[in-house]
């Protein structure tokens, strides 16, 4: 069984594959906003590479949103279309949660921001969370042990003026210092270029010597269809499928042309 991601929410439209086994092949294009002339082209090149037809993907999954409101909606469009040519059932991945996958090993807080104008950000907070067990193979010694991993949402994905987000992560942050002695948090995403400044002033202003404040590098700083389909894999495991006239895009908060039209009535 395959599943073929898609994601288009950012400047940069990808594609991925994902198999059972978790193994990942991805497609990024070179192009900005340039999706619907793309994303075929790429879904094409990418079932080649790995040396398969179209009817051998099982289940298709979409970023669903936030972040570009055009871009969400060619990728859920692209999405159902295809699970309708092949009779197949459809995934919708929560991009802010995608990024999780960005850095799968990392003990510190997940935080992407998406610039959504008007000082305000689409953004949530994660953090991995690993069990450790011993293993319960008859094979395997009582000394090994079996990682788990879950995550922990300390801020729920949604859009937020950035002083209110920061004020949020302010209280997360202080909380979580006085139990660890050292404590980190990443920011991910395109919010990055746009606040910045803003961020680090917020650092010094407000946080503990202990809390560390990092920004990702361009390589894992913005949405990747491989982060969706891992994500969209465990969502199979657990049984999270839908139906293509279930799949919405989730903007998580209305265009400026709606709300210019409510402004005027």
């Amino acid at each position: 069984m395959n599943i073929l991601a898609i994601e288009t929410t950012g400047a940069a439209a990808s594609v991925a594959l994902i198999n059972e086994k978790g193994e990942v092949s991805v497609e990024i294009s070179d192009q900005k906003m340039n999706h619907l002339q793309n994303l075929m082209p790429m879904i094409d090149i990418l079932l080649k590479k790995r040396e398969l037809s179209i009817d051998d993907i099982g289940c298709v999954a979409v970023s669903e949103g936030p972040g570009s409101f055009t871009g969400i909606r060619i990728g859920v469009a692209s999405a159902r279309a295809i699970a309708q040519a092949l009779e197949i059932k459809t995934i919708g991945a929560p991009t802010l949660k995608s990024f999780l996958y960005h850095a799968n090993d990392y003990k510190g807080i997940i935080c992407p921001i998406f610039d959504a104008r008007r000082n305000q950000v689409y953004s949530g907070a994660y953090q991995w969370i690993r069990d450790e067990h011993p293993g319960k193979s008859k094979n395997e010694s009582p000394c090994r042990k079996e990682v788990q991993a879950s995550y922990r949402e300390l801020v729920i994905g949604d859009a937020y003026d950035l002083p209110q987000l920061l004020e949020k992560l302010k209280t997360i942050l202080l909380k979580e210092s006085n139990v660890s002695t050292a404590l980190e948090i990443t920011f991910f995403g395109d919010g990055i270029i746009s606040y910045k400044e803003q961020i680090i002033d917020w650092q010094n202003a407000s946080l503990n010597d202990n809390i560390r404040v990092l920004f990702a590098n361009d390589k894992i700083r913005l949405q990747n269809a491989s982060s969706v389909a891992r994500l969209a894999l465990e969502y199979y495991r657990q049984g999270r499928m839908k139906s293509l006239y279930d799949l919405k895009p989730v903007y998580m908060r209305k265009a400026e042309a709606e709300r210019k039209l409510e402004e005027k009535s």
